[in-house]
């Protein structure tokens, strides 16, 4: 209690209010998601949202983007698309919300929790290891990483491939606490959470997410100038790369990496099919669902590619209506490189972007509760540089 009174007289209302948004990411979807949209009415019964969205540049454009994605659903009768409508909204209004309270402490603050929470997701992930052995008949302390997606351990993340984009940004995370601190002490203890994640990550064997995380590694050192350490990074890459190479039996779920890209292919045909068909506006968000069937796809949720199910779902021009925003974004990401206010934060949103677009070479998990409301927060935390 004594602590929860030291929040209340550290920090704003507004201030807690994202600090509780971040905590919910540590909540299964079935939590976290009813938590957000409590969240969400009660900002708009508030009109805190609505200041929000009239105080930050280029939001017109989000609405555009979300009554266009609702009004190509209804015509479709996308019903799921609807609901991710709705989800859309929630996740936009809290970002927004979110951009408009941050600052550098509460993000801080952010960060630490979320690495510190990042161990219990481990524990938790360890905790269903041991229950998938035990079904399977093996031996507690196997190490061994399954292939069917029941069989592969999701923490509170729903799916494996969640998580394993949760530890993506974990570790950018820690790479960015780490270069902030000089005390041997919190770099030990982010250096045995990194391991941690990292042991998880393998456990997850969500084989796109060791490359993505290898290459945004090497992109924060650059970018944050640490050029020994990614010199260092990058021959450790290229040791484990060789020793994969000689024991190929070693890396998570080799025996269907061809089964899974020809499965991959026959998904990316079916969703070029659906984008000839519809190209300007898509036929809302998760339109693959409706229409792999007709193109012979394989059946899934999604088009697996950041590249391809974003046009498919929402369409040229959809995509398109988002562009001012993101400019906008950019600009001020750019200010903050520029004028050399913060390098660490440069390093870290640009990493969880590379992780973005190398993971979303081969799947879509961006477009999921945590994931995605988790990297828009990051991303849009250079408010908290506006006095500067």
């Amino acid at each position: 209690m004594q602590f929860i009174h030291s929040l209340k007289k550290h920090f704003s209302k507004e201030q807690l209010m994202i600090i509780l948004t971040a905590l919910s990411l540590s909540t299964p979807f079935y939590i976290c998601v009813p938590f957000l949209l409590l969240e969400t009415l009660y900002l708009l019964y508030t009109k805190k949202i609505i200041n929000a969205f009239k105080s930050t540049p280029k939001s017109k454009y989000l609405i555009i983007f979300m009554i266009l994605t609702l009004v190509i659903s209804l015509i479709y009768r996308n019903w799921i698309g609807v609901g991710c409508v709705v989800l859309i909204f929630i996740f936009i209004s809290l970002m927004l919300y979110y951009r408009k309270y941050i600052n550098e402490e509460v993000f801080e603050l952010i960060l630490d929790m979320l690495i510190a929470l990042s161990i219990l997701w481990a524990i938790y992930g360890l905790y269903e290891q041991v229950q998938i052995l035990n079904r399977l008949g093996y031996d507690h302390f196997t190490l061994k990483v399954f292939s069917r997606r029941e069989n592969r351990l999701n923490s509170v993340f729903f799916n494996a491939n969640y998580y394993a984009m949760m530890i993506e940004f974990i570790i950018m995370m820690i790479g960015y606490k780490i270069f902030g601190t000089k005390e041997l002490k919190k770099q030990v203890y982010y250096f045995i959470t990194a391991c941690i994640n990292f042991f998880l990550l393998y456990m997850t064997g969500c084989r796109t997410a060791f490359i993505a995380t290898a290459v945004a590694m090497l992109v924060f050192l650059i970018i944050n100038k640490n050029y020994w350490i990614c010199s260092l990074i990058g021959m450790a890459c290229i040791v484990i790369g060789i020793f994969f190479i000689i024991h190929p039996e070693q890396f998570p779920r080799i025996e269907k990496l061809i089964d899974n890209f020809t499965v991959r292919t026959k998904i990316w045909h079916a969703a070029i099919e659906g984008i000839k068909a519809h190209p300007l506006f898509g036929q809302g968000p998760m339109t693959y669902m409706m229409i792999f069937k007709q193109y012979a796809g394989h059946n899934t949720q999604h088009a697996h590619s950041i590249y391809l199910d974003p046009i498919l779902s929402f369409g040229v021009i959809g995509v398109t209506t988002l562009i001012p925003y993101i400019l906008d974004n950019c600009k001020r990401l750019f200010k903050v490189y520029k004028q050399k206010i913060n390098l660490r934060y440069v390093a870290l949103v640009i990493s969880c972007i590379v992780v973005i677009l190398l993971h979303g070479t081969l799947d879509y998990t961006i477009f999921w509760v945590h994931t995605g409301m988790l990297f828009l927060m990051i991303a849009s935390s250079f408010e908290m540089f506006k006095h500067n």
